[in-house]
C-alpha cells in the first residue's frame, strides 16, 4: 500500500481513538510519547493494545513509543499485538538505545520508523545500522529546530535540512520520507501550498496532526493520470529513439531527454504503484 497520510492520534483520548480511522488517513499513529502526560502513559497503552485488538477499518496501524526504558517496554508489548504495522521510535540518534528497539522491532516483523529530531540524528543517520527497506523515516522539524536553537522555523529555513533527510533516505534505498507536521490547522491554502513544495522537494507523504489536513495532503500525494500518461510517454518515446540509435534527443516540446529523464519517468510510475 502506497502511504500518503500519515494521522497522528493521542493514544489516551478515547473519542480520538474511536473515529481515527474514519479520518480517510492511509496510516494513523497512535502517539504514546509527546501527546500523553507523563500521568496516563500507563493507561495509554493498554488502551492502544486493546484498540489494536479490534477489527481494522482501513490504512495501517502505527505507534510511536517514548525512549528510555518505557519505550522498550512499549515495544515488547505492542510488537506482540495482533494488528500493528509499524512502530516509530522518537530521537532517534546512533547509539545503545536505538540499536535495541531496532533489533526488537525487526525480530517481531514489524515495520520500524525513525523519528530524526536532533542535529546529532540527522548528521547520524549515516551512521545508523542496517534498515530494512521496508523502513520509513519522518523528521521532527520542532524538536529539530530547538536542537539547532533556532528562532526562523519557517519553511525557507528548514530547506537544507529537509533535503539532507531526502537525501540519506536515497542513499540508504528506503522510501521517501515522511514529510513533518504543519501546525497551522486553519489555513488550508498555505497548508497546501506547503504540501505541494515538500511533495516536489522529494518526501513521499505527510504527517498530520488533524483531520482537516488529511484530505488534502492524500489529494497531493495522490500521482494524477495525467502525470502517469506523461511518465508512460516518456519512456515509450526512450524506447523507440534508442532503438532507432539515439540515446539522448530533442523531444517534441524542445527538452532534452535521456536516460537520466527515464529514471524521472520510472520513479513517478513506481511511486503511484502503477504499471509501466
Amino acid at each position: 500500500m502506497i502511504l500518503r497520510s500519515h494521522l497522528y492520534v493521542p493514544a489516551d483520548q478515547e473519542r480520538l481513538l474511536a473515529r481515527a480511522e474514519t479520518r480517510g488517513a492511509d496510516a494513523i499513529i497512535l502517539d504514546l510519547e509527546d501527546s500523553v502526560t507523563e500521568a496516563r502513559k500507563d493507561a495509554a497503552l493498554v488502551e492502544v493494545l486493546e484498540f489494536l485488538a479490534t477489527p481494522r477499518q482501513t490504512g495501517e496501524r502505527w505507534v510511536r513509543v517514548n525512549d528510555g526504558d518505557r519505550g522498550f517496554d512499549e515495544i515488547r508489548a505492542l510488537v506482540a499485538a495482533p494488528g500493528i504495522d509499524g512502530v516509530w521510535m522518537p530521537k532517534v540518534e546512533p547509539g545503545a538505545w536505538f540499536d535495541t528497539a531496532l533489533g526488537l522491532i525487526i525480530d517481531a516483523d514489524v515495520r520500524p520508523g525513525i523519528l530524526v529530531e536532533s542535529a546529532a540524528g540527522l548528521v547520524g543517520m549515516p551512521h545508523l545500522p542496517p534498515l530494512p527497506t521496508t523502513a520509513l523515516a519522518q523528521l521532527g522539524e520542532v524538536d529539530l529546530a530547538a536542537s539547532l536553537r533556532m528562532r526562523d522555523t519557517s519553511d525557507e529555513a528548514m530547506v537544507p535540512y529537509r533535503a539532507r533527510i531526502v537525501m540519506e533516505c536515497v542513499i540508504r534505498g528506503m522510501a521517501a520520507p515522511v514529510a513533518p507536521v504543519d501546525t497551522r490547522i486553519e489555513d488550508y491554502g498555505g497548508y497546501r501550498i506547503a504540501t505541494t513544495s515538500l511533495r516536489d522537494r522529494g518526501f513521499g507523504s505527510r504527517a498530520c496532526i488533524h483531520p482537516s489536513q488529511v484530505a488534502i495532503t492524500n489529494e497531493v500525494f495522490t500521482i494524477s493520470a495525467g502525470d502517469l500518461e506523461q511518465a508512460r510517454a516518456v519512456i515509450r518515446d526512450f524506447e523507440n529513439n534508442t532503438q532507432a540509435g539515439q540515446g539522448a534527443y530533442a523531444s517534441a516540446d524542445g527538452h532534452m531527454v535521456d536516460l537520466a529523464t527515464v529514471r524521472w519517468a520510472r520513479a513517478i510510475i513506481a511511486s503511484s504503484s502503477g504499471p509501466a
